[in-house]
């Protein structure tokens, strides 16, 4: 299974060759097909006997990568996952076939330092403490649930008092913030932003202050605000806040 073989060879020409073309040419306009499209034209993809390297491939060109639409497409308008450039998507090649595991020191030093190098350079930017650290995860839903567990964790030992926690956000925050509530069992605090959709700090400080004085034992535990709201681009009043 883990031998380089002819047939092995011959399938990384043909994944190489594949990636060549789509980095050099202009990306496709595709889009999504119903369930019942993709079933008639690929039938069963787990069989007894598997697809085999070349079927797998030639089912993804074919029709699996032309039911999704390409995020580097200048058309690409929604979502906003990631913009990767030719370096980044050919590097990617790269760190796939050399099988790195970054999830501590230990085994992945390498990729661990380069990493905490990549965060450094963002908390310069953002003009974070030189204490900030951070990890990188697989989208912003799971870097708001991340950033909020280490929050409430934080608060533990300093309101050991409190009943219920309670997570503050603007009304116009990211979906995932419910998402995020709902999956930590916390309360959330939705405040109205201005006029403007803008969130701001004062009206913030008096929302809190009155939900803790009619709600003892719930402690607020964060306040999220949002640095370009997604419907509107809209940035909070950060600052303030």
């Amino acid at each position: 299974m883990h031998e380089f073989t002819p047939e092995v060879e011959e399938l990384a020409k043909e994944v190489l060759e594949y990636s060549l073309i789509r980095l050099r040419t202009d990306p496709p306009l595709d889009g999504p097909k119903t369930p019942e499209e993709l079933f008639e034209l690929a039938g069963n993809t787990i069989t007894a006997k598997g697809l085999g390297g070349h079927e797998a491939l030639k089912l993804f060109k074919d029709v699996l990568a032309k039911a999704c639409i390409s995020t580097d497409h200048p058309r690409y308008l929604a979502f906003i996952p990631s913009a990767p450039s030719e370096y980044a998507n050919l590097f990617d090649l790269v760190v796939g076939a050399s099988a790195l595991y970054g999830g501590s020191w230990l085994e992945g030093a390498g990729a661990v330092f380069a990493e905490n190098q990549a965060l450094e350079w963002l908390i310069d930017i953002a003009g974070m403490p030189s204490t900030s650290g951070g990890v990188f995860v697989q989208g912003g839903t799971i870097g708001n649930l991340s950033a909020l567990v280490t929050a409430r964790n934080s608060l533990k030992a300093k309101h050991k008092d409190a009943t219920r926690w309670v997570l503050a956000a603007s009304a116009e925050s990211h979906s995932s913030i419910k998402s995020t509530a709902q999956i930590m069992d916390v309360e959330l605090l939705l405040i109205k932003p201005d006029k403007d959709g803008s969130l701001q700090g004062d009206a913030c400080g008096m929302v809190i202050d009155k939900y803790h004085s009619e709600n003892p034992g719930h402690q607020v535990f964060a306040l999220v605000a949002t640095a370009g709201t997604t419907n509107l681009g809209i940035i909070d009043n950060l600052k303030t806040i």
